[in-house]
Formats: C-alpha cells, structure tokens, sequence
C-alpha cells in the first residue's frame, strides 16, 4: 500500500523537471514525502478542507481513504509540524523579505506535477486534464505573467488551464494580501508528459519536456527583473 501511494503522491522527478535557471534568487526543494508532512496545506486543520479528507498537513488517510496513520498522537503531529512545516515556511517567509528589503522583485514560482487521472480524494474528478495546469492568486499573479506563462506552454504545444486541476499559489502569510511586491504563480505538470505513471519511470520525451518546462520558468525569471 505505502509504495502504491508513494507513486500517486510523489511530484517525480521535478527537482530536475524544473531546471535551474539564472533567474532565480533561491531554490526550496522539501526534502522528505508530502506523506510525512504536507507544507501545501494549512498548518491547522480547522483551517483546511483537506482534512476532513484525513489530509490536512499530516495525512492519517490515503488517497483512496484507507488509514496511512492509525494511531496519530497530538504530540506526534506537533513534531512533524515543528520539524518540517514550520522551518520550510520560515525560510519562505525570510527569503521573500529579503527580497523586499533588497528592493528586488520577488517571484514565487511553485512547481508540482499531477496525475493524469482524477485521484480518489482529488476535489476535481474531470477526466480530461491538461498538460500544464498554472495555479493562481487573483491578488498575487499578475494576469500578464498568468498570459505569457500560458503562451509559452501553448507554443510547446501543451494544453493549459488556469487553476484546473489545482488552484492558487503560495504566499507566506506574513505578506499575503499586504505586500503586493511578492507575486505567485504555481506551475503543474501532468506525469503522463515524462514518466510512467505505473512504473515510475522516465520517459524517452523527459528532456523535451524538461526544455519546454524550463522556457516557462524563464517568462517568469524575465517577468521579475
């Protein structure tokens, strides 16, 4: 079950999908499975909807509703908080502000890959997804980076859509609606470009891929100078 659920809720191999480019201020890669501690989500579960799905930022449930974690103590999920949400978003939030106090543009570029296929606990069940699905905040993107990030992945050759499968882009909270010099955008992949899904592994098209993905993150690099 767990190597079942590993393949479903693993973004493989986009350290490497999303290349480096010379853009970049900083480069955050969460260096353990979401199925340990999941930073996309909100830190409490009151505040997320997920968690009535038993993935809040702690998961006790699979994707499929089976228990991940049967026996989950409050103090067992306050060290998974402490140890990896919160430095992961402190970071976030430090490298964002001194960006700010640099006078320099701040950019969050937040890179995922998706399922082909609707996952059980997925809010969208619509079998027809994109290629590249570009997540957005209507007070953090700016419509004409969402526009030029789109055209590029059109002229790829890639299907896009704004906020379908997955919507929003990450703030940290101290300058969500506040600071209007730190913008988001989230890009997402569909694994069915560059792996197999059923094995894992790459795919011959990787590199091609890889090239087209690194031309969106360039239009972003660009965007914020």
């Amino acid at each position: 079950m767990l190597e079942l659920e590993l393949l479903r809720m693993t973004d493989a191999f986009t350290d490497d999908l999303f290349a480096p480019t010379p853009f970049e201020a900083a480069r955050m890669v969460f260096p353990v499975s979401r199925l340990v501690c999941d930073v996309e989500r909100f830190p409490d579960d009151a505040d997320e909807p997920m968690a009535v799905r038993g993935m809040g930022a702690v998961y006790v449930k699979t994707t499929d509703g089976r228990p991940l974690r049967e026996h989950l103590t409050t103090a067992e999920r306050a060290r998974l908080i402490e140890t990896w949400y919160r430095p992961h978003h402190q970071k976030l939030t430090d490298l964002a502000a001194q960006l700010i106090a640099e006078g320099r543009s701040c950019i969050i570029v937040d890179c995922h890959s998706f399922s082909s296929r609707p996952l059980p606990h997925e809010p969208d069940q619509d079998p027809a997804r994109p290629d590249i699905c570009i997540g957005t905040d209507d007070w953090h993107t700016p419509a004409r980076l969402r526009d030029e990030l789109i055209a590029a992945a059109s002229a790829a050759g890639f299907s896009v859509l704004i906020d379908r499968p997955f919507a929003g882009a990450p703030v940290p909270a101290r300058h969500y609606r506040r600071e209007p010099s730190v913008q988001a955008v989230m890009i997402e992949v569909n694994r069915r470009l560059y792996m197999n899904e059923e094995t894992g592994e790459r795919l011959p098209s990787f590199g091609e891929v890889r090239k087209a993905v690194s031309d969106m993150l360039a239009v972003a690099g660009q965007y914020s100078r």
